[in-house]
């Protein structure tokens, strides 16, 4: 039986969709979203949101051998199979050699890859590791050292792994399978005052500091460790404590569902097709950043909109929903 969708999830995935293609709009014709205070506080949750999410669906208390080699072909046909399309096709339109992804890594399609990699870890762990206290143990574990990771701050491994990402998100993942797990617990902290008020002024505090001078490795866990959790967990407290809002029949609500649901077809797409935008308007280069992410959200809506008429298009055939899409549909 297929499990009800949990619809401030779909709403997350929904908001975490459109600051990605903010983020490339921003990108793409030269803008640098990370350069400004304002563009930090915006964007820092973006990708711990989808780790989050989908380390959240997919916990599980056990699994046996035949669950986890099935759960892995799934992932792998559902991230890996459509990012290579994408990147593939990527390099064909580039006239690049057709494996390039071998030693040049994935590039804009890294996010599949990291979080098929995320899968990939907590379902041998979970494999190998009965007790449940032990395999949590383990993961906190392997959090922590992540976190320590971020030091080196230089990639490291094969490009195709992209290795300094995983510990970068792995942990976003471990903190969405342990909200699974305790989940009337982790639901009771979000609602709780004293936590949704530490966060939020952590949070702020957290940005303030990133203006001061500081030695690197603190300045690195400021910004990729402390501004993500606060700023992450503030936006999925809210998102919990409306959860009513979001599962009324309503169009609006429809039309954030589908997004949300069509998240990962988006961004393939997205990806794929928006460096064909470039170069950079001449008129867009004289506004201030104001008005430059007004006009980014404006394209950022159209963009989504083409997007999802696409996917539409597309999913008519089962093949290319399922190989080219990622998407799973019986």
């Amino acid at each position: 039986m297929e499990k009800k969708r949990i619809a401030y999830l779909d709403a997350l995935k929904c908001l975490a969709i459109l600051l990605v293609i903010d983020l490339h709009v921003l990108d793409v014709n030269g803008f640098k979203p990370y350069e400004n205070l304002a563009s930090q506080m915006m964007y820092a949750p973006v990708m711990p949101l989808f780790f989050f999410v989908s380390g959240f669906l997919a916990y599980k208390q056990s699994m046996s051998i035949k669950d986890v080699l099935d759960n892995i072909r799934k992932k792998f046909v559902f991230l890996i199979i459509p990012a290579l399309v994408f990147r593939i096709g990527t390099d064909l339109m580039n006239h690049k050699s057709l494996f390039g992804f071998i030693t040049g890594g994935m590039h804009g399609y890294w996010f599949t890859i990291v979080l098929f990699e995320c899968f990939f870890i907590y379902y041998l762990i979970t494999l190998a590791i009965k007790n449940e206290k032990w395999r949590i143990g383990l993961l906190l574990v392997l959090t922590i050292a992540s976190i320590g990771m971020l030091a080196i701050n230089k990639d490291f491994g094969p490009a195709i792994f992209d290795l300094r990402r995983v510990t970068k998100f792995f942990q976003f993942f471990v903190i969405g399978t342990l909200a699974m797990k305790f989940r009337p617990k982790y639901e009771s902290l979000m609602h709780n005052e004293a936590f949704k008020a530490t966060f939020l002024l952590s949070y702020f505090i957290v940005l303030f500091l990133l203006t001061y001078d500081m030695p690197s490795a603190f300045h690195h866990f400021l910004r990729d460790v402390a501004l993500r959790y606060f700023a992450t967990f503030s936006i999925v407290s809210f998102f919990v404590c409306h959860e009513n809002s979001f599962q009324h029949q309503t169009r609006f609500n429809s039309l954030i569902n589908l997004i949300g649901q069509n998240s990962l077809a988006i961004y393939l797409i997205d990806y794929f097709f928006l460096p064909q935008f470039r170069p950079i308007p001449e008129w867009l280069a004289g506004l201030n950043m104001v008005t430059v992410h007004i006009m980014s959200l404006l394209y950022t809506v159209a963009i989504t909109a083409l997007c999802l008429v696409f996917i539409k298009f597309l999913s008519n055939s089962k093949f290319i929903s399922k190989y080219v899409l990622g998407k799973n549909r019986k």
